[in-house]
């Protein structure tokens, strides 16, 4: 694009296009400013400007009206146009049709989600959305909502403890609410009585962790009564801590929706813990660029469903 270009492109606006499709409609600027709610000067300074754009008058004076030269009957289809695609980005957004759509979705979420939410969303989505694809990230907490924040990806689904300064309000929805238990092997002794809080630190833990040995809501309730808990395996993934459990003594403390979905799949039984371990909230995260989006926003509502059912 020219320099000359660039500068005529800028003394264009939906005023000035407006009024050239007005006056190639009625002819009369009288009546083009009374429809627009101008005056009949700003009309006029509309078609100057115009003209001096297009290095054409545009529109002659004769005894009826204003009659459209060639240059401006070749212009109007175009200008139509362009009034339309504008008036199209005003317009209400369709709605999301997941049975017809070709989206991939972009989720951010640890081990515990999912095998559990996310699992559950995928089983029933696949079942009449054959187009739509899911992508999902082994982000949780900081890393998730930076990813969030870098367009990385399109929602996360966690437990966010401390990062609610970092996450506008109205972008967080409450998937559900959650219990800890402990998960061990079937014949596992310490399920045949309750758990003390002494008795249930003092068992050996295995810790789900992709970083390595790290501190927890569980280890904050244990500290705020001075103990702490034993753990004496630190792996990546649930897969293989189940794996390591279900053949050990060790015992690991998992979210109940996750152990109900992993207990007929693996050789495992689970318990409560301690009253002292309070439960907690998953939430599904998106950011501001994301908040009409139909398919996201089908999405959360997608999960909410399907969460409420378990």
């Amino acid at each position: 694009m020219t320099e000359i270009n660039k500068t005529n492109l800028r003394l264009i606006d939906t005023t000035a296009l407006l009024v050239f499709l007005g006056v190639m409609r009625h002819r009369k600027a009288t009546l083009v400013a009374q429809e627009m709610g101008l005056t009949q000067p700003a009309v006029s300074h509309a078609l100057k400007r115009l003209r001096m754009i297009y290095g054409d008058p545009l529109f002659l004076r004769r005894a009826h009206g204003l009659e459209p030269t060639a240059r401006a009957q070749e212009l109007e289809p175009q200008v139509q146009d362009i009034v339309n695609s504008l008036s199209s980005t005003l317009a209400n957004v369709e709605a999301f049709d997941p049975a017809n759509a070709h989206h991939t979705f972009r989720i951010a979420a640890f081990d515990y989600e999912q095998t559990g939410i996310i699992q559950e969303m995928i089983s029933l989505v696949r079942q009449s959305t054959p187009n739509i694809r899911f992508q999902v990230f082994p982000q949780y907490n900081e890393e998730a909502i930076t990813a969030l924040d870098r367009g990385q990806i399109d929602l996360a689904i966690g437990y966010f403890r401390d990062l609610f300064d970092r996450i506008e309000p109205e972008n967080a929805q409450l998937l559900y609410q959650d219990i800890y238990v402990a998960v061990g092997r079937k014949d596992h002794p310490i399920f045949t009585k309750s758990l003390t809080l002494d008795e249930y630190a003092d068992a050996d833990h295995l810790l789900v962790s992709p970083y390595g040995a790290s501190r927890s809501m569980v280890d904050d309730a244990l500290h705020l009564r001075s103990l702490r808990r034993s753990i004496k395996v630190a792996v990546p993934s649930l897969l293989s801590a189940i794996s390591i459990v279900e053949r050990s003594d060790l015992i690991v403390t998992l979210p109940s929706r996750v152990a109900r979905s992993l207990q007929n799949r693996f050789e495992i039984s689970y318990g409560t813990v301690p009253n002292e371990i309070v439960g907690f909230d998953i939430f599904s995260v998106g950011h501001n660029r994301n908040q009409n989006s139909p398919a996201i926003n089908w999405l959360v509502n997608e999960l909410k469903t399907i969460a409420a059912k378990v």
